[in-house]
């Protein structure tokens, strides 16, 4: 196969020839594929959370931040970095482009990380506390701290490069678009932009996993404790009953809502805070039906709270495995990266390949927590095929208007009077 020829105009006006072999236009072909499954990906994960009015809820706020940082990655860093990596580390943009480049990768790289773990946090209230997660995770609090990633992402980035470009005594050459070696900012920027997520998010999932565990054991032997939020020296003993009749639930205004579900009683027994009974608890007298629990109890709508567990278990598994792949991608990065700043590349051999290899490997995280919705999340993927669907009707019907546009519009009848000039 010939080599592909192009006609490249540099920085500098000065034209050259490039030719690319086999091997480098297969390579920029599969980087493309990548920059485009990218942005499209989370270009349907932000449309679906728009669009769709059951993926209006608080954890989204943070999932379409993490698709807005996956799809910047997607739509910006990885086409440069595509050219780059084709024409063998030959930069053709100059060197302002390289600097704000480079600090747009880390802005949207360690965003997308850092929205991992406010993901992971709100999985974390919303399985472990999950009477209080409702007036604890607001949209307010959500959007602020979605705020708070990317301000933090933008300190990083912007001005720590900059910083960077102004001390630098090294030779910078035009053609080349180089990163610093500066070992404090290296490791500073890795503990920052991965290291502190990590240990929060496998804190967090650890502590999910356990909490998972416990409310599946109450709900299969049909209590649970729990204790009253402004009301330290009490707590509750929620005892759940299962079955499948006719349910009847009875409000305080004597008015009754009727729905053919499985039957759900939860009874309520007040408890001291050395975790005992009360002394007049023994009676049954005492064991309180729900509607005439305490105010704390009926203010949190208990049934349909522990009615709510099992969506946010899988919620929050669907999650771990995000953050499964999340590690998986990037931990050769960062390790990669602290050596570089410890040893240089003295300690890796073909450090600009494995390098390369690795910061790919981190940005096909970016692409790959589309997928991974699609797989595991029963709403998003429900999202995604009524999207997919309208979409494709929209252009049916379009092109059937169109043909039937065209085959009704009659040939323009002449007028008597009018003349026909040859």
């Amino acid at each position: 196969m010939q080599p592909t020829e192009f006609i490249v105009l540099n920085s500098t006006k000065d034209v050259f020839d490039i030719h690319l072999t086999a091997n480098q236009t297969a390579l920029a072909v599969v980087l493309v594929l990548f920059c485009v499954i990218t942005v499209f990906g989370n270009v349907l994960v932000m449309v679906a959370i728009v669009k769709q009015q059951y993926l209006h809820t608080v954890t989204n706020y943070f999932i379409a931040s993490l698709a807005t940082a996956d799809c910047l990655v997607g739509a910006v860093v990885m086409p440069f970095s595509a050219i780059h990596e084709v024409m063998d580390k030959y930069w053709l943009f100059g060197r302002e482009w390289c600097d704000l480049w480079r600090s747009l990768d880390v802005l949207a790289s360690t965003a997308s990380i850092l929205n991992l773990c406010a993901i992971s946090v709100d999985r974390y209230w919303a399985i472990t506390n999950p009477m209080t997660y409702p007036s604890r995770m607001t949209p307010p609090r959500a959007k602020a701290i979605v705020a708070v990633v990317w301000l933090c992402s933008a300190l990083i980035s912007f001005p720590a490069i900059a910083w960077w470009r102004a001390v630098s005594v090294q030779p910078y050459p035009e053609n080349q678009c180089l990163f610093t070696n500066d070992v404090g900012y290296l490791v500073f920027s890795s503990v920052i932009s991965f290291y502190g997520p990590l240990a929060v998010m496998v804190f967090t999932y650890y502590k999910i996993y356990r909490a998972a565990v416990t409310q599946t054991k109450s709900l299969k032997i049909g209590m649970k404790h729990i204790r009253a939020t402004n009301e330290p020296c009490r707590s509750m003993t929620l005892r759940i009953h299962r079955g499948g009749a006719h349910e009847q639930v009875k409000h305080d205004d004597n008015q009754s809502n009727a729905r053919h579900n499985r039957h759900l009683v939860i009874s309520a027994t007040p408890t001291t805070s050395t975790g005992e009974s009360s002394s007049s608890s023994k009676s049954p007298e005492n064991t309180i039906p729900m509607r005439f629990a305490s105010r704390h109890v009926k203010a949190f709508s208990l049934s349909k709270k522990l009615g709510k567990l099992t969506k946010e278990r899988k919620a929050a598994k669907t999650l771990g495995i995000v953050m499964g792949v999340f590690i998986l991608c990037w931990l050769p990065f960062f390790i990669i990266n602290v050596l570089l700043g410890i040893c240089g590349t003295s300690c890796i051999a073909e450090h600009e390949i494995v390098s390369s290899i690795f910061t790919w490997l981190g940005w096909l995280n970016s692409g790959m927590n589309p997928v991974i919705y699609a797989c595991w999340s029963r709403d998003f993927r429900r999202a995604f095929r009524q999207i997919l669907c309208s979409c494709c009707k929209i252009r049916k019907q379009q092109y059937r208007f169109q043909t039937t546009m065209r085959s009704n519009i009659p040939a323009r009848a002449k007028s008597p009077n009018e003349e026909v000039f040859l």
